[in-house]
């Protein structure tokens, strides 16, 4: 396995390699030129060249042959910086949040129809739930990803869900009927809980996070065990949540004070 494991490193650490290779002076490099370039043979540079086209990375010109950068690293771009923006306003307020609760703060943005830890603070008690950074959870699990479903909109959750509900844990709803109250629920209240919904033993709490035009742009969450998040607890963290939520939005444009009734209700 481990060399299995090695020579996929290695495969990919090449194929990247390959775009190294573009720059303002370099936009369009043909086969031959890789070959030199790189120092591989032939054969293995048109292998890597096939792949990073089908992803996306690097498109072949019809006329010249030659291959230029695609879409895809565009996206990437667009995609970091959008996070990255949104990390420096919202991570003072998280901060603040885990001072407040001392129990683990979450940022989670949606793509692709799943859900995506991209920013956590983490509970000084040594009993935490700590979500994994970067990883990819069903949007109808959890607190944090119901409010990203919720918001979205009713043709794309359609077909969110038409892709399966399976079951995490045994709280998970897969329900089609159950799930669509909850989310018409979660739009109305403009936030969702949950209670062992994505792991047995973990409570969370979770409020959009809105840009300009008034579209969710991420979900902030509060987590930990059950024992320590329960009912008077939830009651007692929802208003500096809220609070958080509406800060951040209107540091990111949307005009909180004109929508706050009726902005949290849906799309």
């Amino acid at each position: 396995m481990p060399n299995n494991i090695e020579k996929e490193t290695r495969t990919v650490t090449v194929a990247l390699g390959l775009l190294d290779w573009f720059s303002l002076e370099r936009q369009h490099i043909g086969l031959s030129e890789f070959v030199k370039l790189s120092g591989l043979s032939k054969a293995t540079v048109f292998r890597h060249l096939t792949a990073l086209e089908k992803s996306g990375f690097i498109k072949k010109e019809q006329e010249s042959k030659k291959y230029q950068l695609g879409y895809k690293p565009m996206e990437l771009a667009y995609l970091v910086k959008k996070q990255t923006k949104l990390r420096d306003v919202v991570l003072p307020y998280m901060k603040k949040l885990k001072e407040v609760t001392d129990e683990t703060v979450s940022l989670q943005i949606e793509d692709k129809g799943r859900g995506i830890c991209i920013e956590r603070i983490d509970s000084s008690s040594t009993l935490v739930y700590l979500p994994p950074i970067g990883s990819r959870e069903y949007l109808h699990a959890g607190a944090s990803r119901k409010v990203l479903l919720s918001f979205l909109h009713d043709e794309r959750i359609e077909e969110i869900i038409a892709e399966g509900l399976p079951s995490i844990v045994n709280n998970t709803v897969t329900e089609y009927e159950q799930l669509w109250r909850e989310i018409k629920d979660i739009r109305k209240k403009g936030y969702a809980l949950s209670e062992g919904e994505h792991l047995d033993g973990v409570a969370a709490i979770a409020a959009p996070i809105r840009k300009g035009n008034g579209t969710v742009l991420a979900s902030l969450s509060i987590v930990g065990p059950s024992f320590r998040i329960g009912e008077e607890q939830k009651k007692r963290f929802l208003p500096y949540l809220l609070e958080s939520v509406r800060n951040i939005s209107r540091e990111l444009g949307f005009k909180v004070e004109e929508d706050l009734s009726q902005g949290m209700k849906g799309v």
